[in-house]
């Protein structure tokens, strides 16, 4: 378990997976997500198989010491040698604006950067997506790029923007 600023992050274990699956089938988290695949107990089980021993993926369940899940954490398209990975993760909409995704993005940075000696953290989050923009950049995170109308929803095309945090930038309390 990796702790800082209140929150920590531990490993998947396979008695996560059923809260996943719930977290995962909640329109208030897919609607937001680039892949909308509906995910049953067979699925989630298989990929929970496929991720272990998987150098590229590391995906971790976001906890407190007063909750046990608070979401899940994910870095993945990890580039060891030129020390990039892509970044996220979800909190229980039950956990919404309680400051979690803010303490979420604390713990990244802090892991990525002082324990895995990453030089950039880069994710993708929708146009529509206010509420993770804000955090994003209060994070900050700065835009880098859009991919134009690539994301369907709802019947219309969204873009999806890339933010990246690149370690000489980082605003992290460096306690």
């Amino acid at each position: 378990m990796f702790e800082y600023g209140g929150v920590a992050i531990r490993p998947i274990e396979e008695k996560d997976l059923e809260k996943m699956i719930s977290l995962r089938g909640d329109p208030r988290i897919w609607m937001m997500l680039g892949d909308i695949s509906m995910i049953n107990k067979s699925a989630q089980y298989q990929w929970f198989s496929g991720i272990q021993g998987d150098s590229k993926r590391r995906y971790f369940i976001l906890c407190s010491k007063q909750q046990d899940f608070l979401g899940i954490v994910r870095m993945d398209e990890i580039d060891w040698i030129n020390r990039s990975m892509r970044v996220g993760g979800d909190v229980i909409p039950e956990f919404h604006h309680q400051g979690h995704g803010t303490k979420m993005f604390e713990i990244i940075k802090k892991y990525c950067f002082d324990y895995l000696n990453m030089n950039r953290l880069w994710l993708l989050v929708l146009d529509t997506n206010s509420a993770a923009l804000r955090l994003y950049t209060k994070a900050g995170f700065m835009e880098e790029g859009r991919q134009r109308q690539a994301i369907f929803r709802d019947g219309r095309y969204h873009d999806y923007i890339m933010m990246s945090l690149l370690q000489s930038e980082r605003c992290l309390d460096k306690r």
